[in-house]
C-alpha cells in the first residue's frame, strides 16, 4: 500500500452516536471530503445536508462492498456491543479498495498491557490486530486514535461523578491523573488523519485536551453547588476486576461484568491513562486549560461559574 495518497471521498459508520456526530461534525466544517454514511434500512436518523446516506445491510458483505466502493477512507465510531462486527465492515473496505481505516477505538490506551488484557477491549483488539495484519500484506492502512475517556460524554453520563444526586464513586482513590478528551477532540484528530495520511499510516496516535483527577473534578462540582451535601463512596477497581472475572468465569456474565472492567481501565492507576506523550501538535489539538474546565463543567450542568 502506498502512502502517497489523497483522501477526499469518506464514508462514516456509527455516524449517528456521540463520537460519530461529533466526528461528522468536524469534516463537515472541514468543507474537505465528500461525506457518506452508513445506516441501517430500518434507520429514521437524520443527517445534515451534504451528507450522502447510503442504508446497508451490516450483515452483507456484498451490501457493505458496494456502498464502499469509489471511497478513500472508512471512519468507524460504532459502539462497543459493534466492535466485532466492524471484522465484516474491513473486509468489505479492503475488497471495495478503501486506502485508510479508522477503525472504533477513541478511549483507553490499548498498547497498554494492562488495559490490553481486561475482557471487556478483546474485541478493539482483536481488530488492531487484524488490520495490522492486513497493512503488513499491503491490503489498506490503518490508524488507532487513543484519546482516553471522553471528559463531556462522561460527565454528562455519570462516569466522572453524579451530579444530579450529587453522589460520586471514587475510585483507588481519586488521586491519579488522567488524560481526558471532549467529543470535538476526537474529531478534530480524525480530520487532520484524513489530511496527513502519510505521517498517520498503520500506528497509533495519542491525543488529550487535559490530565485531571476524579478528586479535582469533585472539588470543582462541589464549588459549583456550595452548601450542598455530596455522597462519596470509594471503590477499588481492582475489587470490580475480581469480581468481573469471577462472574465471566462462572459464566454468569450480567450489565454490570463488562462495566466493572471499563472502570478499571479507565481509572486504574497501572492502565495507562495518563498520556505522557501525546501527537496534540501534529493533529491541531490545543487542549483546554483549568478555568475552561470550569466552564464545561458549569456548562453542561447548567450551573454558575464561579468568578
Amino acid at each position: 500500500m502506498t502512502y502517497d495518497i489523497s483522501i477526499k471521498k469518506v464514508t462514516l459508520a456509527g455516524a449517528s452516536g456521540p463520537v460519530g456526530t461529533a466526528i461528522l461534525k468536524e469534516l463537515l466544517k472541514s468543507q474537505l471530503f465528500d461525506i457518506s454514511v452508513l445506516t441501517r434500512h430500518t434507520s429514521t436518523h437524520t443527517f445534515p445536508a451534504g451528507v450522502k446516506v447510503v442504508p446497508v445491510d451490516y450483515t452483507s458483505t456484498e451490501s457493505l462492498i458496494a456502498a464502499l466502493q469509489g471511497q478513500d477512507a472508512l471512519v468507524s465510531s460504532v459502539a462497543m456491543a459493534a466492535v466485532p462486527s466492524q471484522r465484516l465492515l474491513i473486509d468489505a473496505a479492503v475488497q471495495a479498495g478503501i486506502k485508510r481505516i479508522i477503525p472504533s477505538e477513541f478511549g483507553c490506551d490499548l498498547k497498554n498491557t494492562a488495559a490490553r488484557k481486561l475482557p471487556v477491549f478483546a474485541g478493539k483488539v482483536d481488530i488492531e490486530r487484524y488490520l495490522d495484519e492486513l497493512a503488513i500484506k499491503g491490503e489498506t492502512s490503518y490508524t488507532l486514535v487513543f484519546c482516553g475517556p471522553f471528559l463531556d460524554l462522561g460527565l454528562r453520563q455519570g462516569i466522572f461523578l453524579n451530579f444530579e444526586k450529587r453522589e460520586a464513586h471514587v475510585y483507588d482513590g481519586g488521586d491519579q491523573l488522567i488524560s481526558t478528551s471532549r467529543l470535538g477532540t476526537a474529531g478534530k484528530a480524525v480530520r487532520r488523519i484524513l489530511t496527513h495520511p502519510r505521517e498517520t499510516a498503520d500506528r497509533a496516535v495519542w491525543v488529550k485536551d487535559i490530565d485531571i483527577s476524579q478528586n479535582q473534578l469533585l472539588k470543582l462540582a462541589k464549588s459549583l453547588t456550595p452548601g450542598e451535601e455530596w455522597k462519596v463512596t470509594q471503590v477499588n477497581t481492582a475489587e470490580l476486576e475480581k469480581e468481573s472475572m469471577a462472574q465471566i468465569k462462572n459464566k454468569e456474565v450480567g450489565s454490570k461484568t463488562m462495566s466493572g472492567l471499563l472502570l478499571r481501565g479507565i481509572f486504574a492507576p497501572e492502565c495507562g491513562n495518563l498520556f505522557k506523550h501525546v501527537h496534540n501538535s501534529v493533529l491541531g489539538i490545543t487542549g483546554i486549560s483549568g478555568p475552561d474546565l470550569e466552564e464545561l463543567v458549569a456548562s453542561i450542568f447548567g450551573t454558575k461559574k464561579l468568578e
